[in-house]
């Protein structure tokens, strides 16, 4: 056989074998997504097996604390998560807590109004501004006999210059002060990212000298961005951020000589 003849079947060889080896770097490569994808697959059931069991423990707490007589509507989604209304029934338990004021109703209207009921005194206002989910509100209220212990207030959402669409405090008592927790957990988000901003200027005079606000969804950029601003524009009030479901902010109002931020 000639010497051309010698390097083209070399020439081939080496062309097959190149082939091959593409052929098996491209198997191999599958594989490794395929092992990765399976392996980020698992942690993200993983994470999302602890997330239920940590909702789950904290529904059975907020039984155990509470004693309702029925069980609570559907939770999670747009509604609170149970991890939320147990640090909200915390608050109150464990605090000098007696006039609740939330910015939307439901479940932690029921939650609020069953730990003033166990303290023997207190009373929550909620906003609601969808009247259909306020009368959804009463009956949950009526149904667990707690609708002495809570009003939940008509609220339609109105526009000021310069702000999102917030709730009408036309019918909030005018004697309503001394507010020791606000809860802030509406309006939608939906509205737009600073939709529950205007929460802390429309309502700072009405909160007790050592109140505590709680805002919901804190993870959230838009409510980062509220608490940012708050930050500035109130300064007595010391922020924690808990890494709960959605998130959630506890800002406690410092007393006079403390005042300061996290």
């Amino acid at each position: 056989m000639s010497l051309n003849g010698l390097l083209a079947i070399n020439a081939a060889l080496l062309v097959v074998t190149l082939l091959v080896l593409a052929a098996c770097f491209h198997k191999i490569r599958r594989t490794h997504l395929a092992t990765y994808e399976i392996s980020e697959n698992g942690r993200a059931t993983r994470r999302e097996a602890e997330a239920l069991f940590d909702q789950i423990h904290a529904l059975l707490s907020l039984g155990c604390r509470l004693q309702l007589p029925k069980a609570l509507p559907p939770m999670r989604g747009w509604a609170a998560s149970p991890d939320f209304l147990l640090l909200l029934a915390n608050e109150i338990l464990d605090r000098e807590v007696r006039t609740v004021l939330e910015c939307s109703s439901g479940s932690s209207t029921v939650i609020a109004a069953r730990c003033l009921q166990l303290r023997g005194r207190g009373h929550v206002y909620s906003l609601e501004h969808d009247p259909q989910y306020a009368d959804k509100t009463r009956a949950l209220l009526k149904e667990h006999r707690l609708q002495e212990w809570a009003t939940v207030i008509d609220a339609p959402l109105v526009t000021r210059e310069g702000e999102t669409p917030w709730y009408s405090l036309s019918n909030l008592p005018a004697t309503l002060d001394n507010v020791d927790l606000l809860v802030i957990d509406g309006p939608p988000g939906g509205l737009g990212p600073l939709a529950r901003y205007p929460a802390l200027p429309r309502l700072h005079e009405r909160l007790a000298a050592s109140s505590t606000i709680i805002l919901d969804d804190a993870s959230r950029e838009g409510e980062q961005r509220i608490l940012e601003r708050w930050k500035t524009e109130f300064p007595e009030f010391r922020q924690e951020f808990l890494h709960l479901e959605k998130g959630a902010a506890v800002l406690r109002r410092c007393e006079p000589t403390q005042t300061g931020v996290n």
